[in-house]
């Protein structure tokens, strides 16, 4: 029974994390649009450095931006994070704040061939969707149009990867590594229109319900060379990159517009104008392309530039309001 403990323990906390991952973590109007708020991807060490770790290669922190690093694990790690999502939004006049304190992920390395193969395994959110607010519209026929709009739900990632090195001399090495992930969640979208100056007009109840279930893969290349000076002052030169495969995510969807009479809570339902019921989609996800390179003078300091280009342009949006566009960061 002792032996089976850390077993046990590990799948109740993977299951709470699960939980955790499905609840709503962000409180943002743009959460609206696409497939929510993406969160950045990276855990503890890359958070604290600004979010890079393409061009990172630690023995002990688990580098899931270029899965090469896994390889120079030397010891069983494990990262568990924790982030408190703090926002202020005003709009002028009215201004709100919300505070979303959340598990933020949970992952486990270790070596498998010390500095040879390293492999790891991990939970995080992929995105995010969490919204609430109204607004109200004068229009010149219809006069006032109040326009509610709800909607929450996380798409979350499960991953597992390898990472590979090759020793090219005794100063020098070249990794390879690929993660397979899981994409998986949902997503529910609710929108209420009152036309309250016209009582004999019927208002419109539409809401959007989305679960998405597909695989991804990342590759990922690190070169690191290792040099001293005359004055036995040692360094590591490190460069790396990483290409994600892009994908077109399997999903289901499922659509109901209703017309109803009158008030947003206090309602009756008069006729279902449309219906689409549990119809198969897909949601397209860019590839990603990025670069890094770090210099580290031992146990003194650390210099590193990462740069990340998405390719969002080239998918389309089938919603009027909003298209997408590549963008890049560094």
């Amino acid at each position: 029974m002792k032996k089976n403990k850390p077993i046990l323990l590990l799948f109740l906390l993977l299951i709470t994390v699960v939980f955790a991952f499905s609840q709503a973590t962000t409180n943002s109007p743009y959460s609206k649009y696409g497939i929510g708020v993406i969160r950045p991807s990276g855990f503890s060490q890359n958070f604290t450095m600004g979010g890079i770790g393409i061009g990172l290669r630690s023995d002990r922190d688990i580098g899931l931006q270029n899965p090469a690093s896994y390889s120079g694990i030397v010891v069983t790690t494990f990262d568990l994070g924790y982030t408190n999502n703090a926002l202020w939004l005003s709009d002028g006049t009215e201004s709100q704040y919300q505070n979303n304190p959340y598990i933020d992920h949970v992952a486990f390395a270790f070596p498998l061939i010390k500095n040879v193969w390293g492999m790891s395994f991990g939970f995080l959110p992929y995105s995010n969707i969490g919204y609430d607010y109204s607004e109200i519209i004068i229009d010149s026929i219809a006069g006032n149009v109040s326009n509610y709009s709800q909607g929450e739900g996380a798409i979350n990632k499960a991953y597992f990867g390898n990472g590979f090195a090759l020793k090219i001399d005794s100063t020098s090495t070249i990794s390879i590594g690929i993660n397979a992930y899981f994409l998986f969640g949902s997503m529910s979208h609710d929108q209420k229109i009152i036309y309250g100056d016209l009582p004999s007009v019927l208002n419109l109840w539409k809401t959007k319900d989305v679960a998405v279930a597909d695989f991804g893969t990342d590759f990922g290349l690190q070169y690191q060379k290792s040099f001293t000076k005359s004055n036995d002052e040692k360094y590591k030169l490190t460069i790396g990159a990483i290409y994600s495969l892009a994908a077109d995510l399997a999903a289901k969807k499922t659509e109901l517009l209703r017309t109803f009479t009158g008030t947003i809570d206090f309602g009756t339902i008069k006729d279902t104008a449309s219906f689409i019921d549990d119809v198969e989609d897909i949601i397209q996800i860019p590839a990603e392309l990025g670069f890094g390179i770090s210099l580290e003078k031992q146990n003194k300091w650390l210099i590193w530039v990462d740069y990340k280009t998405a390719n969002w342009g080239t998918i389309l949006s089938n919603d009027l309001l909003y298209s997408y566009q590549s963008n890049y960061s560094m």
